[in-house]
């Protein structure tokens, strides 16, 4: 029964062992969530030491929907477990995705896909199911035709969505980028589309250097040069009208360029436009490049996908057609607050831009410390695993406006696999989720399984 009630909280007598941190409570016509448990002495329950369950209240359902109370719940009302139907009827809307189940029941854990555009972080330290929780995330959306991009920094997404995915007629699309592989396709940037201010994805430079550049480009009537024609085109350059200085640098970081950039650049590219088609995944696969190759292939794509939804909503030639999801693993690498890379302002961009062109992100990182608060406060859900460090739970305090105290206490009790879920994407303030299980083991038997090294003694000499 209700204890006592403030606002929309309530301190509920727990009496039966089904209850725990995260069920969801019916009183009356009214519906909460048991945010945190404690036991209690209290002469008005008529005895010490009982469990007290605080519970934040959604709201009183009327015909199907929640509306905010305006007075607390009465004292002494009866409180009951609510049932998979009535969750069911609560969570659902017109459009539905879900990840899993309810923590304890065995209802789905219903969300508003349409809300994707509001963008989503997913956190939670390494080993707690983050990429689990993001495969079953986009195959919710590729089931609702929404075209899905995702920067692979591990190279861990063919085999889980490809598993996922068995049964489902969804293509799924994997690039390399500068490392090729056999059974893939190449992501290939082309040079002669790109402007001096977009080098500024792969090298810094200088505004004289820019100038000096964009002198060089303009020089060329045809329009599939290579790089090896611009770097060959900075000899032309005067010392009248630059430094010798300016050009010398220009060059040498061109030549820099070329040699880093090996097998990344091409004389027509990867067409973007065909990377995002309805119901189709498309992997960038960048787990063998190095940082630095990644970090301007973030750049690229986001400028790219955010120019090509801008072409299309003003009506110009080469746009991307659909709106998407743009994910993006490994974000702390990309959307560092301290990294100075265009990735990281190419990211920003989207995150404040992206939701009119129809672009929604999605950044998943088991560092939230190391992404900039900009970025992660434009992220309206929060999908949130086992967390332990303290400033990582300080982070997303700070930068997420729908989650409170009560959710950063819990994150380190939650085992695998589970997670709560806060945010637009949800219908109600937060869920605790269990995430439903892909089926593909984590080979923990193949650890430390190594046998030893035979030797072959000869003389005084051991030979393997």
């Amino acid at each position: 029964m209700v204890v006592s009630a403030e606002g929309r909280e309530a301190d509920v007598l727990v009496q039966d062992e089904r209850v725990e941190t995260g069920s969801i409570l019916r009183i009356e016509d009214y519906y909460g969530i048991v945010a945190y448990m404690r036991y209690r002495e209290d002469e008005k329950i008529g005895s010490k030491q009982k469990l007290i369950a605080s519970v934040q209240i959604f709201g009183k359902l009327t015909k199907n929907r929640l509306v905010r109370i305006k007075k607390p719940i009465p004292p002494y009302s009866k409180v009951y477990l609510a049932g998979e139907k009535e969750l069911n009827m609560m969570l659902s809307g017109e459009k539905n995705i879900s990840l899993g189940v309810v923590y304890g029941t065995k209802a789905r854990a219903l969300l508003n896909p349409a809300e994707y555009d509001r963008h989503m972080a997913i956190l939670a330290s390494t080993g707690a199911g983050k990429s689990y929780t993001a495969a079953n995330l986009i195959k919710e959306y590729l089931m609702l035709s929404l075209p899905v991009l995702i920067v692979d920094t591990h190279g861990e997404y063919p085999r889980l969505l490809s598993h996922i995915l068995k049964d489902k007629d969804i293509d799924v699309m994997v690039y390399t980028v500068k490392h090729p592989r056999s059974g893939y396709g190449e992501l290939k940037i082309p040079v002669s589309i790109l402007s001096p201010e977009d080098f500024g994805h792969f090298i810094y430079l200088t505004e004289p250097q820019k100038s000096a550049l964009e002198t060089v480009l303009d020089k060329f009537e045809k329009t599939d040069y290579m790089l090896e024609d611009i770097i060959e085109g900075t000899g032309m350059l005067s010392t009248n009208d630059f430094h010798e200085g300016t050009i010398k640098a220009l060059k040498r970081k061109l030549i820099s360029l070329q040699r880093t950039f090996k097998n990344v650049f091409d004389r027509y590219g990867t067409d973007i436009t065909e990377l995002m088609k309805p119901y189709q995944v498309t992997i960038i696969d960048a787990s063998y490049a190095p940082a630095g190759v990644r970090q301007s292939v973030v750049s690229y794509l986001s400028h790219e996908l955010l120019a090509g939804r801008i072409r299309h909503k003003n009506e110009m030639s080469d746009p991307i057609e659909y709106d998407l999801l743009f994910v993006v693993e490994e974000a702390h690498n990309y959307a560092n607050s301290r990294l100075a890379h265009s990735c990281r302002f190419q990211l920003a961009r989207i995150a404040s831009e992206g939701r009119k062109f129809g672009i929604g992100l999605c950044v998943i990182s088991q560092k939230p410390s190391k992404i900039d608060e900009e970025i992660l406060s434009q992220c309206n859900t929060g999908i949130y695993m086992h967390i332990t460090n303290p400033s990582d739970k300080d982070h997303i305090r700070r930068s997420f406006e729908s989650i409170n105290d009560e959710i950063i206490k819990d994150l380190d009790s939650l085992d695998v696999g589970e997670c709560i879920i806060a945010g637009a994407l949800n219908r109600i303030p937060f869920l605790l989720c269990s995430v439903d299980d892909i089926g593909i083991s984590r080979e923990e038997g193949m650890k430390f399984n190594y046998s030893r090294i035979e030797k072959t003694d000869l003389g005084d000499s051991d030979y393997v």
